[in-house]
């Protein structure tokens, strides 16, 4: 039992060194950032830090973007209006981005994508989550606004409401499946089961160009 115990314990400590190797945190500096290398991705950044003395409704706000040989890749807005949401990690094929700001500094977090991690998936681009060995492509392949009148034959007063549609594009192995959802099945969450995997759509974010989708990828 003692070597058992010695022996996992000697398996978690050089997992975590392995996942602290392959994890990179860079301090940002305000302005344009290049040459910045991770695995083999040559990346550059965009930090922006508006004030007091900048215009009234950019007040607290923060930008970052991440650039893959000139090409946005990730962006991040942070606003001093809590009220708009935006997700601090982001996915771009197989590694994940994360926007750290601590105590008036600022740092992005690369790391791979590993099952069991929270991040948006931008309709942008598709993402591989897991080893290369076990892994779990998902894709936003389609999302469509749809405005909705809310009406009946006793009602003289006409109300609206709107939801996404979205459609996800999910690879496991050779089998690739579609899963249909609107925006207002996220409210407890929609979970879509692999067998040995799941996903856990959590919320969406719906922009006119383009649309956010933060879940959880994870192994059963």
């Amino acid at each position: 039992m003692r070597n058992v115990a010695i022996a996992f314990t000697v398996f978690f400590l050089v997992s975590s060194m392995v996942e602290q190797k392959l994890t990179k945190k860079i301090q940002l500096k305000e302005g344009l950032s290049t040459n910045i290398n991770y695995q083999g991705l040559n990346l550059g950044t965009l930090l922006q830090v508006y004030d007091e003395k900048s215009a009234a409704h950019l007040v607290g706000d923060v930008y970052l973007r991440v650039d893959l040989n000139g090409k946005s890749i990730a962006d991040f807005y942070v606003d001093n209006d809590k009220s708009k949401v935006d997700y601090l990690t982001k996915i771009y094929k197989n590694h994940l981005f994360t926007f750290v700001p601590e105590n008036g500094n600022y740092y992005l977090n690369i790391e791979p994508a590993q099952f069991g991690r929270t991040f948006a998936l931008s309709s942008q681009g598709s993402a591989i989550v897991g080893t290369n060995n076990d892994f779990i492509e998902v894709e936003i392949t389609n999302y469509l606004f749809e405005s909705i009148e809310n009406s009946s034959f006793d009602d003289e007063e006409i109300t609206y409401s709107s939801d996404v549609f979205y459609t996800l594009k999910v690879t496991k192995g050779d089998v690739a499946r579609a899963f249909r959802f609107y925006s207002s099945d996220l409210k407890n969450h929609f979970v879509i089961d692999m067998g040995s995997h799941s996903i856990i759509i959590l919320s969406d974010l719906y922009k006119d160009s383009s649309s956010l989708l933060e879940m959880i990828v994870d192994k059963d």
